[in-house]
């Protein structure tokens, strides 16, 4: 007994790709329909804007490389809930809390190390130093407000601690940035929707074709040339 062994014809495929070319096309419109059905309403645009602090010191590069230190050692309490519940009561809004800007604001510092041996070093580090507070928001003043809250509040949270004011503000959100466009994504999901469903379709015609045991050729009748020909009749056309 022979057995029939999974052989893929590349060029039958292919054929039948081309052949098959309306299914193809009815899966992808399908695929566009529900891709642009789910993204009816693509949301809302978000937008950044992001306030900056430094350590600087009036009377010695020691004591600003000190803020410095205390920065880095203390950077998860800028986005503590103490930070966020003052920076609410800075913003004056009722609809705004501290979850809601521990949810909507990160933190991140420039720099990654604070450890240095010489006092040219000490201070080129506290120069180059800056904690940033980005907010995220539908609305783009909001977004400049919460930034401006967040990196106020942790100036005090700072002073508090260090008993000095080295910790400044360094930049307020004077400006905000698109960082999130709706309609774009939207419609760039639609055509991913597209693509995958053009996958789709080219896949089940593939795999239709590979897993169809319909003979067609003199090599399939004999199952890849395992058996004799006896005789061949020959297609005749009127």
């Amino acid at each position: 007994m022979y057995k029939n062994e999974l052989e893929i014809d590349v060029f039958r495929c292919l054929r039948a790709l081309l052949k098959k070319w309306k299914f193809i096309a009815l899966i992808m419109v399908l695929f566009f329909v529900g891709g642009f059905a789910y993204t009816i309403v693509p949301g809302e645009d978000m937008y950044t804007a992001y306030a900056t602090v430094y350590a600087a010191s009036d009377t010695s590069y020691a004591e600003a490389t000190n803020a410095v230190t205390a920065m880095n050692a203390y950077l998860d309490v800028a986005k503590s809930y103490k930070v966020s519940q003052r920076a609410a009561l800075i913003l004056g809004r009722g609809d705004i809390e501290a979850e809601d800007l521990m949810r909507y604001v990160t933190v991140s510092s420039s720099s990654k190390s604070t450890s240095s041996t010489s006092t040219v070093s000490n201070f080129l580090t506290a120069s180059a130093t800056i904690i940033t507070f980005r907010a995220y928001n539908q609305d783009p003043e909001l977004a400049m407000a919460m930034a401006d809250a967040m990196a106020q509040s942790y100036t005090i949270e700072m002073e508090s601690i260090l008993k000095t004011d080295s910790v400044k503000m360094l930049d307020n959100a004077f400006t905000y940035s698109l960082s999130y466009n709706a309609k774009r994504q939207a419609w760039k999901f639609r055509l991913e929707a597209v693509l995958a469903g053009l996958v789709i379709a080219c896949l089940i015609i593939v795999a239709c074709e590979i897993f169809d045991r319909k003979v067609r050729t003199v090599r399939d009748a004999t199952i890849r040339n395992n058996l004799p020909i006896i005789g061949i009749i020959p297609d005749y056309k009127d």
